[in-house]
């Protein structure tokens, strides 16, 4: 277990809000580069996140790259797509899942940075307040998911059914399998919208899953465990929690950053945050060191780190156009079943990392 450090009067290169991927990578950076990195979290890790868990080709292998070691339970080479009435089906690399409370701490545990355990409040001229204290950082990077309390510090926060979706999730006891399921017919037959239910297999069952966005929300609890038991699985505790639509309004103001969902980076069509998490943290640790030791100044850190983040802000705000298609399509059946088998198998690819959605926003007559 972590134990809590007395930082009073101390003040830090960098200072961290929330322990997940995103907060976890950049601290793991930040102290490779020497910085002096400081980790703030309400919650005392190893702590629960309600999360598919699904890492994809590219991102186990963006943490390869980063030489973190993190733990699995299950992976799937064969992801099986529903959709339009067809099941397409792709053997490639597998996408491995893990358990986020383990693959969190994981992470966190490699950064060898500073950690308190402490709720933020708000952030003001260069400090963090916390319940518990305050604490002093020349760079702050808001890693605190979709409700943000750093993002709302600098006015730029925003959580409703236009901005996020809300998913719920389960950890199922049930029969082994190598095969991940992402179910977009059983959404739009259950609610009449543009979601997916998920089916990704662990050690002994599978996280079991729903996702639903463009609308108001709704309580999917039941529709996940009937789907569970309809798959032949026990249901375990359900969590129900919102994710980004790719809504990034910031990257951050000032000497404050925000990365992973706290900045809106999360796939739309697909919910996934986790690569888009890694990668941005790493890449607000590298502008923190720039900034602060080549330029030495906080005001380089923000324009470096929005250069370095652009290619995945430009990336996410294309799968809320994706999105719309989507809508579109799904309220029309002769056209997603006209255009459904093909749309399935570049999304499949996209899913797993082999393609990119500049793909998808080509003309049909070019697939």
């Amino acid at each position: 277990m972590l134990k809590n450090i007395d930082v009073k009067n101390l003040v830090y290169d960098l200072v961290i809000v929330g322990a997940g991927p995103a907060g976890s990578t950049a601290a793991y950076v930040a102290t490779k580069l020497g910085l002096k990195t400081l980790v703030i979290d309400r919650l005392q890790p190893p702590r629960e996140k309600p999360c598919g868990g699904g890492l994809t080709p590219r991102t186990w292998r963006l943490l390869n790259r980063l030489g973190l070691e993190f733990p699995t339970y299950g992976g799937c080479r064969v992801i099986e797509t529903r959709a339009a009435g067809y099941r397409f089906t792709l053997e490639k690399e597998p996408i491995l899942v893990t358990r986020r409370p383990h693959f969190d701490y994981a992470l966190f545990k490699q950064s060898g940075a500073d950690f308190v355990r402490d709720q933020v409040l708000t952030v003001k001229s260069g400090v963090v307040v916390g319940r518990l204290g305050e604490y002093g950082g020349r760079i702050i990077l808001g890693a605190d998911g979709a409700t943000s309390a750093v993002a709302k510090s600098i006015g730029v926060y925003r959580l409703d059914y236009k901005s996020h979706a809300m998913a719920y999730m389960t950890i199922a006891e049930g029969p082994p399998s190598d095969t991940c399921v992402v179910d977009i017919d059983s959404v739009l037959r259950e609610v009449g919208k543009p979601g997916y239910a998920w089916i990704f297999p662990l050690d002994g069952g599978a996280n079991v899953g729903v996702g639903a966005g463009l609308g108001r929300w709704i309580d999917l609890r039941n529709f996940v465990r009937k789907y569970a038991e309809d798959a032949g699985y026990r249901v375990g505790q359900m969590w129900g929690h919102p994710i980004s639509l790719g809504h990034v309004r910031s990257l951050g103001r000032g000497n404050v950053l925000l990365a992973g969902e706290a900045a809106g980076l999360v796939d739309a069509t697909t919910g996934e945050g986790i690569y888009y998490a890694i990668a941005s943290g790493a890449a607000a640790a590298v502008a923190t060191y720039v900034g602060l030791k080549v330029y030495g100044s906080e005001r380089r850190v923000l324009p470096v780190y929005t250069q370095l983040v652009k290619p995945y802000v430009e990336e996410v705000k294309k799968t809320r156009l994706i999105l719309q298609m989507a809508k579109y399509i799904a309220a029309r059946p002769a056209v997603a079943k006209l255009l459904g088998k093909r749309l399935i198998k570049l999304y499949s690819s996209v899913y797993t990392g082999e393609a990119t959605y500049s793909l998808l926003l080509k003309p049909v007559s070019q697939f």
